[in-house]
This record gives structure tokens, sequence and C-alpha cells, in this order.
């Protein structure tokens, strides 16, 4: 007489769902220079959301430093999310 161990579930369990992500974005306000080092990361690393989230953060006044920084950062970034040429 043989003693035998069946497993708990016939089906081998389903491997779980990778979750998304999550997104890393510093508390608000941000310094014009940190906005400046984000943009260069969302350039070098093509991340949209990321520049897109810079955009909004920077139409909503949200950047604070010498006003010539923000307005750079303005520029740079109204040549960034301009459509592409077709």
């Amino acid at each position: 007489m043989t003693i035998e161990f069946w497993p708990r579930r016939r089906k081998p369990r389903a491997a779980p769902k990778p979750k998304p992500r999550r997104q890393r974005r510093p508390k608000l306000p941000i310094r014009a220079g940190q906005a400046h080092q984000k943009l260069s990361q969302a350039i070098i690393c093509g991340d949209h959301e990321l520049a897109s989230w810079l955009d909004l953060v920077v139409k909503q006044d949200l950047v604070i430093g010498p006003p010539d920084a923000v307005k750079d950062l303005r520029e740079r970034l109204d040549a960034v999310m301009e459509p592409l040429p077709a």
C-alpha cells in the first residue's frame, strides 16, 4: 500500500499579470533646473508621457525659478512639443 500525494491544483497557477510601473513624478512646484533635466530625460528616452506632463506643469505655472530660466524652458518645450512636419 502506497501513500499518494496529489497536488492541490490540477492546473498550474497562471502567472500574474505584470503591474504597470509607478510613474515617478516630483512634488509640485518644481524648480526650473529640475524641469530642464526632466525634459532632457524625456527627449533621450523618448518618453512622450513625461514630456506632456512637463508641458502641462509649465502651462499651469508650477515651475519656479528665475524668470529667464522659466522662459528658456517654455521656448524649449514649445520646440519639442510642436508636431512633426508631414
